[in-house]
């Protein structure tokens, strides 16, 4: 069987628009564990895009151990992380100063959560090769610059 492309599933939908008005968000564990289960035909997701936000993963509360945890359970269902989604209407990024510092340090603080992903063993190929393969059209590296 063909190994491409890699399928996932991904976690945000399990929590936007949900909330006290709306049905409650479906559970993280839940959420993986529909995932790994899913099967058809023989397919199965290969992994899933993970949304960096709560109740499943808040980046201001969310520890090295709950991490490695994270890893921990990933590992045992079979599932691979193909992407990060950064919970980046936090701030735009042009907007007031204080919009771009938000919206910043919301992209700083996603990539130290996948370095952290990385480190643990998990390649995010996907997330990375698009950052790194991120172009103009004239094939130069796009180049962030933030003015205070």
């Amino acid at each position: 069987m063909n190994n491409y492309p890699k399928i996932h599933n991904a976690t945000w939908p399990g929590v936007v628009g949900k909330g006290p008005d709306s049905e409650p968000a479906i559970p993280f564990d839940t959420m993986l564990n529909l995932t790994a289960n899913a099967e058809v035909n023989g397919v199965k997701f290969d992994g899933v895009d993970l949304g960096l936000f709560g109740p499943h993963i808040d980046l201001e509360t969310f520890t090295d151990d709950d991490t490695k945890k994270l890893a921990d359970k990933l590992r045992g269902l079979k599932l691979n992380v193909g992407s990060l989604v950064a919970p980046i209407w936090g701030g735009p990024a042009m907007g007031t100063k204080e919009e771009r510092k938000t919206f910043v340090d919301t992209v700083r603080k996603s990539c130290e959560f996948g370095k952290r992903l990385g480190e643990l063993g998990f390649a995010l190929t996907e997330w990375c090769a698009s950052i790194r393969q991120a172009r103009l059209k004239n094939g130069r590296p796009i180049r962030w610059v933030i003015q205070n």
